[in-house]
């Protein structure tokens, strides 16, 4: 029998290993406009400019790391801007009027933020709806309960002087903290989401969630603990703001959820369940800031933001669609 020759596989280029094709698509996109945009105001591609954009993708783009995981599993929670409220107020509250240390009322922050995701989870598996439906109500429910901590006003005093704003605050190298702590978590949670045994149950339960019950795989405790672990990113995310301001005002994080949601997605996250990618979202959040600099450095009302995210909500949407009809073909 004549000898065959077995060709080794190509090896992937350095890119490709670190970034998927949707990932590369919306990178090339990303620095594409950025280019675009500093043709016409060249201060746009300068390092205050990249950290202030940079700065706003991080404070919803640490959620949106978290939304990976719901949507790969088929779930969607509205809550999560209205837990990044709740917890910048309550630590705000401890520290002014209680004397917390800051150190240790973050930790409570991201705790309660831990807390709160739970709580959605364990409503949602008692009363065995989608986590959506719970979230509906709990959204209002952490947003009044933000107001009535907060009084319905900022909340001044907080010691400025103090390490946790001087570290958490600062800008290491020129970068503000903030980004350098959503690059760390967004590598972390995307070696989470593509290498473990959890991430792996997340995309099962998106894909099948009836055969992934008849494999053993606990559906409910899996959902709860994603839940948490968003519960813990909003919290995160809470506190990085709360150093970078040193205030806490009730109204902020209004409209995150969407946000977070809007990068999930156009980063590359199916809504059918299944399919994600944390790098994809962290570039989405990225993308969903330079669009919204982008408009307010042509002289246009920050108004149009709000009508082109949701423009690009439903091309993410049918660009989803689809792909899902091609793959069914």
């Amino acid at each position: 029998m004549s000898e065959q020759t077995v060709k080794a596989p190509a090896r992937p280029s350095l890119g490709r290993r670190i970034f998927g094709v949707s990932e590369l698509g919306i990178l090339v996109v990303l620095v594409l406009l950025i280019g675009l945009v500093s043709t016409v105001q060249p201060n746009f591609a300068s390092l205050d400019s990249l950290s202030n954009f940079g700065s706003r993708a991080a404070w919803f783009g640490i959620i949106a790391l978290g939304v990976v995981f719901q949507l790969s599993m088929g779930e969607i929670d509205l809550s999560t801007a209205s837990i990044y409220g709740l917890t910048i107020n309550l630590v705000a509250i401890l520290i002014v009027d209680y004397g917390i240390d800051p150190w240790f009322g973050s930790g409570i922050g991201i705790l309660a933020g831990m807390a709160l995701g739970a709580l959605n989870g364990i409503l949602a598996t008692v009363f065995k709806v989608p986590v959506i439906i719970i979230t509906l109500g709990t959204l209002s429910a952490f947003k009044g309960l933000t107001l009535v901590i907060a009084g319905g006003g900022f909340i001044y005093g907080l010691p400025r002087e103090h390490s946790f704003f001087a570290v958490m605050g600062s800008e290491p190298l020129g970068v503000p903290m903030v980004i350098w702590a959503f690059a760390l978590l967004t590598a972390l949670l995307s070696l989470v989401y593509n290498r473990t045994r959890y991430g792996f149950m997340v995309r099962s339960i998106g894909s099948n969630r009836r055969a992934a019950e008849l494999s053993g795989i606990p559906v409910a405790r899996v959902r709860i603990v994603t839940l948490v672990l968003t519960g813990a990113l909003c919290g995160i995310s809470g506190m990085l703001t709360l150093a970078f301001f040193s205030t806490a005002d009730p109204n902020l994080g209004t409209g995150y959820e969407l946000l977070a949601i809007t990068a999930a997605i156009i980063g590359g996250t199916a809504l059918s369940g299944g399919r994600g990618t944390v790098v994809g979202a962290a570039l989405g959040a990225l993308l969903i800031a330079v669009i919204s600099s982008g408009i307010v450095q042509f002289g246009i009302t920050a108004n149009w933001s709000v009508f082109v995210t949701g423009v690009m909500i439903i091309l993410a949407v049918a660009l989803d669609s689809a792909i899902r009809r091609r793959r069914s073909r």
